[in-house]
Formats: C-alpha cells, structure tokens, sequence
C-alpha cells in the first residue's frame, strides 16, 4: 500500500486511521476512522505540491484539427513558482502568446486561419511592441514596428523617406551611434509650382575650414511634374541656410550656374597664392572651381575630363593632401558590362590632366585620400552575383607611388567577416574609419526589378578596422537611411547625404522631398528570401506589402499621406 499523505501531519489525531499514521507519529495518537483519509489526501498533495510516485498526471483535449492532445499537469506550486515566465514573451508557452499579445492590443497575422508568422517572430513582435507605441507617431517608431514585421522568412527591407536630406551621426564608444535630421526642410511648392528653393536630394558633401558644410544637390529629375534645379549649398555647422531676399529665402552658391548630376565636391585649401577652392564636378566630367569667399565668387570652368574612346562616368572627388592634385573617380560607362574605371589626376595650376586605369576595381562608388597619399576606393564588386560568395562589396587600397600602381583588397572577402555591400562613402574621424554603405545590389536599380535584388540589406555606417584585420560593425541600426551617398566628417560627428529613392520608370519617389506632409515607405526584397514558385512568390510579396501598408496606415501621424514605393508581382 502506497504511503499515506503527509499532510495528516496537519490534521487532528482523531482523523487519522490506523493505517494513515504520517511518518514520526506515536503510535498512541491513534484514533479510528472509517474513512482512509491519507489516501484521500495523497490526491489533493499530488496535485498541489507533488509526491515522487512516479505517476504522471494527464489531461487530454482536443486541438483546432480535432486530434486528441495529451498534456503533462505540473503541481501547482511549481506552476506558481514559474508563473513569471509566463508573462515573459520569450519563455512564455507558444499557446499563450495569443494571450500575452492582447495584453498589447496584438493580433498575429492569419492567412486562412494559418498563422503567416513562425513562432520566433510572434515572440519577437510581442517584446517589443510595447516599448514601440511610445513612439507611436514618429518615424522611429514606425522604423522599429516595420522592422519587428520584417523578421519572417521574406525579410523585405523597409525604409520610411521623410525628406530628412542630411543626415547626422555621432559615434559612441561601446554604443550605437546617436542618428538625426540635420536638415529636414526643403524647397517651398505649391501645386506644381517651386515657390523658394531649399536642399532636396544632396548627392556630394565636403566641408571647409570653417566647418560649413557644402552640398551638392542633384534636384529633380526632368520627368519630375515640378521643377527644381541642380544646386550648391553652403549650410552652416548647425544646417541653416544663408537667406537673401524679401521675404528672406534660401540662397544657393552660384543659382546661375548650370548644373546637371553633381557626384563630387572637394575642397582645396590654400596653396601658394590660390585661396581655399572648392571645385564641384559632374557625371559627365565637367569640373568647376569656386575661389573663397564662396558666396561672392563666381564658378569658373576648370575643364572637361575626357576619355579616348570611351564614354565618361564620373563617381567622385577627392583631394590629394600632400599635392594639392585633384582626384577624380571615373566609373568609365554606366553600363556594367561596359565599365573602365579610372582614376583621373588634375593638376590645377598649370592645367595638367593626367589618366589611369584600375586593374582590380569593378564596381567603383566613391574615392577617398588617405594621409600618406594612397587611395581607398569603395568597390560594389559584382553587381549581378550568381553566388552569395560575391554578395560582398570591399574597399580597394591603391598605392600610386608604385610604377604600376598596385591594388590590394583591404577587407576579407567572406560575408561573415565583412558585410559591406555597396560602399559610398569612406572618411576619417577621430583616428577610425567609418564606411557609408547602401546596403543594395546593384546599386543602380534594375531595368527589370529595381525592388527585387541579389542583396536588399538595411543601409549603415560601419566602423572598420584601418588595417583591414577583424572587425566591421555597424554603428547605425536599421532604416536609418533611404540610398546614402557622401558622408563627411566634421567636429566629432560625420554627416551623411541621403537623397532617397533614385530614379525608377514609372514611379515618382520624390514628392517626400517637395511636400512637408508626404512621406515615402521604399521596400526592398533579396531575391534569395522569396519562393521559387511563381505563384508562392506573389502570395509572399502580397501578404509582406498588405502587412507593411497596414502597419503604416495604423501608425503614421495623422496629418501626412504616403506613397508606397516597391514591386509586386
């Protein structure tokens, strides 16, 4: 016979039986009953606190399919021991989180009466939900919402373009970086009518001694239903304006010089008996310089860079400290297949122009001086990769004192050692080196599908180890930018160009630029992450875009409209 209860121990002796005496009793308190009671009692004990009999108890209900399901019952004080975790979403049971989700007004998604999320998302999304309504309102909230819907399988990447043209980040040691809007108000239009000018998609960035900061804005393209021209910008540290007028407007350097697609901007400083100079020049090679003060002085045309036989795609500019020579990047064709990259030095007193050719560059986006006088030159490599071992990007190290000049890659060549994709910026601050990175490939939008690439990555800024050892770490979280171009730095802060979505046939993503209560939500998709099936693939593409304008709709501020800018098959 199996043990009485122990919890007779509890009860009057005159309850007790001759057979339930708990252990440790004098037998002299024994009383009869008719009634077993410890044997009752050992029911009551094995669900509430447990007894090791080896016995499992069990109870059986029935699933949403029908199917019998047997469960394990615990004893209620280990039930209650453990009642915490069950109102963590990370150690709660799967049954639950339904429950816990409504706690915070969630619904997970259904497709038919089929979840759409795996069990990691649903807990991921029930985290951090709440901490996300406090934001409810502001872009940085409807960032993380859409980034916590981005966990499942497809993981489109979700950008939302405010028109917040230049961009500041602050690194922290130990931390992410601090991310804000430095200049967030562009030109003044009124229908379709441009009633004051204002920075509207910065391309190219430099800064000069006073640390002004000098903008290349590439404006709207000709299709564009409103005109607004190409300019130069000089912005003070804090991104204000110089103004002139009544009433007072925006004034850009030089409004009478005609601009088209401004890819560089450098600045020289003093040299002999020329004063600080910045030159400007274009994708088409056409290189201006504007003598200090800027603001007074007109734009004169240096030259026009030129290839032999050979079309010319201008990709940057930089400045050789040590010779004061200008540096032009020259992609060399806009098509892929036809690039010739070079780089081009322009002495400017007298005009001495001189070419060469890059063997071990393919893809090259953006070109900085490093103090000794070798070149880094941001490299998107290939840009149709048929492999993930050429998802990667790289940063080409070009040492020109040699005769030919060699070329090494400065960051390993695996993905998980180096995630850098599309590189457009490359610059110094503090002693470290910081990498601007789009995150796209290629990082022209396709003729085909401009939405739908080989690599849709979230675009950052990296710290990166200067000897190209370990070590390539984001400093900035997801959605922080659209299609970052230049990047600068200045003070303890790099600021950052981002002119948003470029041109895609048959889409405008540009009026989040124009109107100040429009804002553009731009979704990427890597081809890798979608079904092969066609129609599994569309299934996939609709159900990602009908959650993100859901999203969107729900949380946007109140008083703005959105575009939606992507593909669906």
């Amino acid at each position: 016979m199996a043990d009485p209860s122990s919890y007779l121990a509890h009860l009057p002796p005159a309850l007790w039986s001759g057979t339930d005496l708990p252990a440790g009793v004098d037998a002299a308190a024994r009383a009869t009953s008719p009634l077993d009671l410890g044997a009752v009692l050992r029911i009551f004990e094995k669900i509430a606190t447990g007894i090791p009999d080896d016995v499992v108890l069990t109870h059986r209900r029935h699933d949403p399919a029908g199917t019998d399901v047997v469960h394990e019952h615990r004893a209620l004080t280990e039930e209650i021991a453990d009642l915490h975790q069950l109102f963590d979403p990370w150690t709660t049971p799967a049954d639950f989180l339904p429950w816990l989700a409504s706690w915070v007004a969630l619904d997970f998604p259904t497709l038919q009466d089929e979840p759409l999320w795996e069990e990691y998302q649903r807990r991921k999304v029930t985290a951090g939900i709440a901490q996300i309504y406090r934001l409810r309102g502001r872009r940085a909230g409807l960032n993380q919402y859409l980034e916590l819907y981005a966990v499942g399988h497809t993981r489109p990447r979700v950008t939302v373009d405010d028109g917040a043209r230049l961009v500041t980040v602050t690194p922290r040691a130990g931390a992410p970086a601090d991310v804000a809007a430095l200049v967030t108000q562009g030109p003044v239009v009124i229908g379709n009518a441009l009633r004051a000018e204002g920075l509207t998609r910065p391309w190219s960035i430099a800064v000069d001694a006073a640390g002004d900061l000098l903008v290349g804005d590439i404006g709207l393209p000709d299709s564009a239903a409103v005109t607004v021209p190409s300019r130069l910008w000089q912005l003070d540290p804090s991104g204000r304006y110089p103004l002139t007028g009544t009433p007072p407007r925006p004034r850009p350097l030089v409004p009478q010089l005609p601009l088209k697609d401004v890819v560089g901007a450098a600045v020289r400083p003093p040299r002999a008996a020329a004063p600080e100079t910045l030159y400007v020049l274009t994708r088409t090679g056409r290189l201006f310089a504007i003598p200090a003060p800027l603001e007074q002085s007109p734009a004169t045309l240096v030259t026009t860079l030129t290839a032999p036989g050979a079309a010319v795609s201008m990709v940057g500019l930089a400045v050789d400290p040590r010779s004061g020579d200008l540096l032009a990047l020259d992609r060399g064709a806009r098509e892929p297949e036809a690039a010739a990259p070079s780089v081009v030095r322009v002495r400017p007193d007298p005009l001495e122009v001189t070419r060469t050719k890059l063997t071990g560059v393919r893809e090259p986006l953006c070109l900085a001086v490093e103090p000794d006088g070798t070149f880094l030159i941001g490299d998107g490599r290939e840009q149709a990769p048929a492999t993930p071992a050429q998802f990667p990007g790289n940063l080409v190290r070009v040492d020109p004192r040699q005769d030919p000049w060699s070329e090494s890659l400065l960051l390993p060549a695996d993905r998980a050692d180096n995630p850098l994709v599309s590189p457009t910026a490359v610059v110094r601050l503090a002693g470290a080196m910081y990498v601007l990175d789009v995150g796209l490939k290629p990082f022209a939008p396709s003729n085909t599908d401009p939405f739908i690439c080989p690599v849709a990555e979230h675009a950052a800024v990296y710290q990166v180890d200067s000897d190209g050892g370990a070590g390539v770490v984001p400093i900035t979280g997801p959605g922080q930018f659209v299609y970052p171009s230049g990047m600068v730095a200045t003070g303890d802060r790099l600021v950052v160009c981002d002119p948003g979505q470029r041109e895609v046939a048959g889409l405008e993503p540009y009026w989040g630029r124009v109107r100040p209560f429009q804002f553009d939500v731009v979704v990427h998709f890597t081809d890798s992450r979608l079904p092969r099936d066609p129609q599994d693939r569309k299934r996939a593409l609709d159900q990602a875009v009908g959650t993100i304008s859901t999203i969107v709709t729900e949380q946007k501020p109140g008083h703005t409209v959105w575009t939606l800018t992507t593909s669906i098959l």
